[in-house]
């Protein structure tokens, strides 16, 4: 059975930051579904590194990105865009931060929306509505939503600021805006969505092996999945490839080291 796929990433965000922030969208998707706030992000702990293992299941070791540059030997492992799209499925990505584009292979993406937040302060609204729009007019099967604001900040102000919690809390709101347009076309039950981080932070940066820049929260929820159940289990940000590869019901590619999360959903 196939179950459509929402994939959301905010950047840098802590799943602590993501409790004290007012948040009540991501809210409804953890408290509905399975969840955990000790998932594993990877070393080093930089975005790049950390997509790159999220969308091609293996760890920087193997994929070879070890900073936020490219390097060609990552394509020797299929992303979950590639195998999605090779098995017939419709994807789409909206992002704000350009060095995504190498997170699949040329011709994998139907719709490839960016805006760059460095430039845009309101980029995440507006690649949120972007997607939203697509999402009702032509429902995709896997939908890449990045959203940036939450590390920008983090940077510029600190980890754990003000200012950082509230950037949180507008990735929320752009967030929102993708559920309630879903909601009103009478397509909710059609989507499982998967919110993640990359990485957390500390101070004015991240990167290290600390637990406040690795661990991140991982949120999974949709009609195949648990209601209200706290993943026991381990976690790892290269794991969300193969899950979203079992959400789609396509075989996972077995270069990939990650598994689908099977504690998160019913069947299993």
């Amino acid at each position: 059975m196939i179950h459509k796929t929402i994939l959301t990433i905010f950047d840098g965000c802590r799943p602590d930051a993501l409790a004290q922030a007012h948040t009540p969208n991501a809210d409804r998707l953890w408290q509905g579904g399975a969840y955990t706030w000790r998932a594993q992000s990877v070393m080093p702990s930089y975005t790049l590194p950390a997509h790159m293992s999220m969308f091609r299941g293996v760890a920087p070791a193997r994929h070879g990105v070890t900073d936020n540059v490219f390097q060609p030997s990552a394509i020797a492992f299929p992303s979950i865009v590639d195998v999605a799209h090779h098995n017939g499925r419709q994807t789409a990505m909206f992002y704000s931060w350009e060095q995504l584009r190498d997170l699949s292979a040329h011709g994998s993406l139907t719709v490839s929306y960016c805006r760059d937040g460095a430039v845009t302060a309101e980029a995440d609204q507006i690649v949120a509505a972007q997607a939203a729009s697509l999402l009702v007019a032509e429902q995709p099967d896997l939908v890449v939503i990045y959203l940036a604001e939450s590390d920008l900040v983090g940077h510029a102000a600190g980890w754990m600021s003000a200012p950082y919690i509230a950037a949180i809390e507008r990735m929320d709101r752009a967030l929102g805006g993708v559920l309630d347009a879903l909601e009103r076309a009478g397509l909710r039950d059609e989507y499982t969505v998967l919110l993640l981080a990359d990485h957390g932070g500390h101070d004015f940066t991240h990167g290290t092996d600390s637990p406040e820049d690795l661990t991140i929260p991982w949120i999974l929820n949709g009609p195949p999945v648990k209601a209200g159940h706290a993943i026991n289990g381990p976690v790892r940000i290269f794991d969300t490839a193969a899950t979203i590869a079992h959400l789609l019901g396509i075989p996972c590619p077995q270069v990939w080291e990650g598994q689908p999360v099977w504690e998160a959903l019913r069947d299993e």
